[in-house]
């Protein structure tokens, strides 16, 4: 309760930015720079690029692994020989010039700094003037975003101009990247178990280890100051940079897991950060593991990030921030870095208070609450709202509307990541169910004016229950999506296992739930939390999930082969309403089937969105 009712937290003050280069003062960044402030600037010569990692030592310690014949390793040879090709075709690749954002301005020295930086390392080449411009180059603007170091990273700006961009003419299908994820980093610590160790490692510049091929130069040009300039690398603001380095990365990674005998089920890769665990007892394997990694990278020209800065990069310990939240294995808990959590309360506060919000903002946001989900009780069952608006469209600066519903989730989040973040322990998100697990069974027909009794039911050795569809279900009357409530499959299938959760006081209060469903469609809703597609779906896997944590229920809801089992069957009959074969079947003729809550009723008869449906059912069973 101190937690919920506190302030949101504050954002620590901005590091103060300390430039690598010292060059003339600059009064406006939006002009042209005067012939003294080029006479120091860094300049390099337009040529083609060179990428870090050496393909022969590549292939080298790739044989060592007994990993000769290995397309990915080949792919990325090639990238590494030619060039990355980074896939933008047709009239994308036509000339044409974009301005720089706003955000370059706010932060114009640093962008300066990083500039010379990236000339000295050999990732960029210029300046050049506009008469020493070849023909066809695309003039991509640069935009901003501060670290929390007091520098910025630049982003070449690959999504302009509308119609003509690079990032249009590129088909992102065609270079996957595997994530890893909040939800795959807790699952690989429950397997390694509390007072795990844990590791880091990251790397530096880690787009930059990989060059473009010659004629994908001219597509990432850009100018500042007046001058012109060419990244010859891979770019921050390219759709397919990620899945060319994230090949780049996993070969390395596969080939360090073989060479150090590390089990890949304790180890997780998001783009340039490896995270590995180990049990308690498993130290020198964890050891081994970073050890490997080191003298790989080493050998084939990947920079590491040293371990001075944890936050980057740290050796086996049992505290550390990984995939941007803090793990302690010893204490098995976990909490929000301040800032992070600051920064995350500040953008869904100033959601609240606006009516419009842009695009971007919505998926900056979006990206941080559905990274903290997994580790937020009811998280998941918390991101529709979101994810609708994160889906308004692709255009950058579009204006989304603010609805209540949209506010009322933001306000959820800043109160549980207050609550949860430092108070809560790690949790088990693949849990195994004990062998006293209560087994049902539901099966739902779709609306049919075509035979009596149709609805959904479900068994649980000799407990069960029936509820027929109401007229509008079976008339097929239109939801306000426009779709008939008798075609809504999912969401009829879904009503059989929260009258399943509303009714287990009745079974075994607080106990295990497994229930088995027939359509794969609801079971993926129920482990996403939400559907994109269906209002109603959403509704009631949110009512299932607040009776559950309301009962002390934990549930489970799998897919099942339509009639594979005796109970599946049972099910069958009872949403059809056939009751002379299901009593033929059923041994249990003298006892009542189980008491549906009013609130379920009630809302079949009149199916909507309300997220206040799991309230009214555990009230009604207080009573």
């Amino acid at each position: 309760m101190q937690a919920a009712e506190s302030q949101d937290w504050s954002l620590p003050k901005p590091k103060i930015f300390k430039p690598k280069y010292r060059l003339p003062f600059i009064q406006d960044y939006r002009k042209p720079a005067g012939l003294e402030f080029w006479e120091v600037f860094p300049s390099r010569p337009p040529g083609p690029g060179l990428s870090l990692i050496d393909e022969k030592a590549l292939c080298a310690v790739a044989a060592e692994a007994g990993k000769t014949d290995w397309p990915e390793l080949e792919m990325v040879c090639g990238d590494i020989r030619c060039g990355a090709n980074i896939g933008c075709e047709g009239p994308f690749r036509e000339a044409s010039e974009s301005s720089n954002a706003p955000s370059a301005f706010e932060y114009a020295a640093q962008v300066t700094d990083s500039i010379a930086s990236w000339i000295d390392k050999g990732f960029v080449f210029g300046p050049l003037g506009r008469n020493d411009l070849p023909q066809g180059v695309k003039i991509s603007g640069i935009m901003c975003r501060p670290k929390p170091n007091g520098s910025a990273r630049v982003i070449l700006n690959l999504s302009a101009p509308r119609g003509q961009s690079v990032n249009e003419g590129i088909d992102k299908k065609q270079f996957p990247a595997t994530m890893s994820s909040t939800r795959k980093w807790v699952a690989v610590l429950n397997r390694a178990g509390r007072s795990a160790w844990m590791a880091k490692c990251d790397w530096c510049e880690a787009y930059k280890h990989i060059a473009v091929r010659n004629e994908d130069i001219k597509l990432q040009y850009f100018s500042w100051l007046g001058m012109f300039f060419a990244e010859i690398c891979l770019v921050f603001g390219a759709v397919s940079s990620a899945g060319l380095y994230d090949r780049a990365a996993k070969v390395v990674l596969a080939i360090v897991i073989i060479l150090a005998s590390f089990s890949k089920d304790f180890v997780c890769q998001y783009l340039d950060d490896t995270c590995a665990a180990a049990p308690a007892n498993q130290l020198e394997s964890l050891q081994r593991f970073c050890e490997t990694y080191h003298k790989v990278a080493s050998r084939v020209g990947v920079l590491l990030a040293d371990s001075s800065d944890p936050d980057k990069a740290f050796g086996p310990r049992k505290v550390g921030t990984i995939l941007g939240v803090e793990y302690d294995t010893e204490n098995w808990s976990w909490q929000i870095p301040t800032e992070k959590a600051a920064r995350c309360m500040l953008q869904l506060r100033e959601l609240i208070a606006a009516d419009y919000v842009r695009q971007d903002d919505v998926w900056r946001i979006v990206g941080r609450i559905v990274h903290y989900a997994p580790l937020i009780p009811s998280g998941r069952f918390n991101l529709d709202c979101f994810m609708r608006a994160n889906k308004e469209t692709v255009e950058r600066d579009f204006l989304v509307r603010v609805t209540p519903d949209l506010r009322q989730q933001a306000s959820f989040w800043i109160l549980m990541i207050k609550v949860c973040s430092g108070n809560c322990g790690i949790p088990e998100l693949d849990a195994k169910f004990p062998p006293w697990t209560i087994e049902v069974f539901t099966d739902a027909a779709g609306g049919s004016l075509n035979g009596l009794g149709r609805g959904c039911g479900g068994v649980s050795g000799p407990w069960w229950f029936h509820l027929r569809w109401p007229r509008k279900i079976n008339c097929g009357v239109k939801h306000t999506d426009g779709k008939k409530l008798s075609k809504k499959l999912s969401a009829l299938e879904l009503v059989g296992p929260l009258i399943s959760v509303s009714c287990s006081s009745q079974l075994e209060p607080g106990g295990p739930m497994r229930i088995w469903v027939d359509n794969a469609g609801s079971v993926k809703i129920w482990e996403k939390g939400y559907s994109s597609s269906c209002d109603l779906c959403t509704t009631i896997v949110k009512a299932i999930a607040t009776v559950a944590a309301g009962l002390g229920c934990r549930v489970s809801i799998q897919k099942i082969t339509r009639c594979s089992t005796k109970p599946a069957v049972l099910a069958d009959l009872l949403s059809k309403g056939d009751f002379r074969r299901f009593w033929a079947l059923h041994r249990h003729h003298n006892l009542d089937p189980a008491r549906i809550p009013v609130a379920i009723l009630s809302w079949v008869n009149n199916p909507r969105r309300d997220d206040e449906l799991g309230s009214r059912i555990l009230k009604e069973i207080r009573k």
